[in-house]
């Protein structure tokens, strides 16, 4: 059954790095990642259009590379001549993101960090582990675990976090199903019957939410198998504002992909996508894929 905003359930996690190959590398090295296609060079169709479709500063031009991170789909975007403005609050501080990796052997991850210049550090509070900056800037924890289970984690204030909380099991159907602790921070992780979990954190000192095309920009993406009826649905879940009007890419390696971002409630931008997996045209030869919302959905 759908829920009031007509989603399955996250599609994707979106984050904005300095360098895509720099960022492909390290968790290519560091968690096995699989490259499914890069697009781009993107530029602005007329002016204006990323800034108010995206949410980029300005006028700039943009590369993305899609990532299978242990079944995990992650867009990385790297942006050119747009007004950077790199925030440097620390993993955990309201406003960023990470990534957390729980996994029975946690010291054969770290191993293989040692030669790469990455800055590991281990925690024993609130959760014992480890606390990793790759050298892209990416921001890992790693922590023993039953099983492998890859989150990715936004950090939000202690006003947005009750909001998020709120607005993300009632309006797009997702349950807790965990607790979670890294960087300092403390919350829960939501999932819904598709689709990869988020772990939403109540973050440490405040700070500036970074806008999508500074780094550490971060998105939620959810599918939606329509788009313009989930964002019919969106009004009565209340306060969701689109970035325009649905689009429908044509061409490149995602062709087929319709998609629109929101301004939500409670900081964090969204994304509706229904992305036809089984029909890309990246597919054809690619060496890795995206994990489908649903395996076999779009057979």
């Amino acid at each position: 059954m759908m829920n009031r905003a007509r989603t399955r359930g996250i599609d994707h996690f979106g984050l904005t790095v300095g360098s895509l190959e720099d960022a492909i590398h390290d968790l290519s090295n560091a968690l096995g990642a699989g490259l499914c296609y890069i697009e781009g060079p993107i530029r602005d169709p007329e002016p204006g259009w990323m800034a108010a479709k995206l949410g980029a500063r300005g006028s700039c031009t943009l590369r993305v590379a899609a990532l299978n991170v242990l079944g995990t789909n992650l867009e990385l975007f790297d942006y050119t001549g747009a007004e950077h403005r790199s925030w440097t609050s620390p993993a955990g501080t309201a406003g960023t993101f990470f990534l957390l990796l729980r996994t029975r052997a946690p010291e054969r991850v770290i191993s293989r960090l040692f030669y790469e210049d990455a800055v590991v550090r281990r925690a024993e509070h609130p959760a014992p582990g480890y606390q990793v900056t790759l050298p892209s800037g990416i921001h890992l924890a790693i922590q023993h675990g039953s099983e492998e289970q890859l989150l990715s984690a936004v950090c939000l204030n202690r006003y947005d976090h009750h909001r998020a909380i709120t607005e993300l099991t009632g309006a797009f159907g997702l349950r807790e199903v965990d607790a979670v602790s890294a960087f300092g921070a403390s919350g829960i992780v939501l999932a819904g019957d598709h689709g990869a979990p988020l772990a939403v954190l109540h973050g440490r000192s405040p700070a500036p939410r970074p806008a999508n095309s500074d780094l550490g920009g971060h998105h939620v993406a959810f599918h939606a198998d329509d788009i313009d009826a989930s964002l019919a649905s969106l009004p009565a879940a209340t306060r969701y504002v689109p970035r325009g009007a649905p689009e429908t890419i044509t061409e490149g390696p995602i062709a087929g992909d319709r998609w629109i971002y929101l301004d939500s409630p409670f900081g964090l931008q969204l994304e509706l996508i229904n992305m036809p997996d089984g029909s890309l045209p990246y597919e054809t030869g690619a060496s890795a894929r995206r994990t489908p919302i649903t395996i076999g959905a779009f057979a």
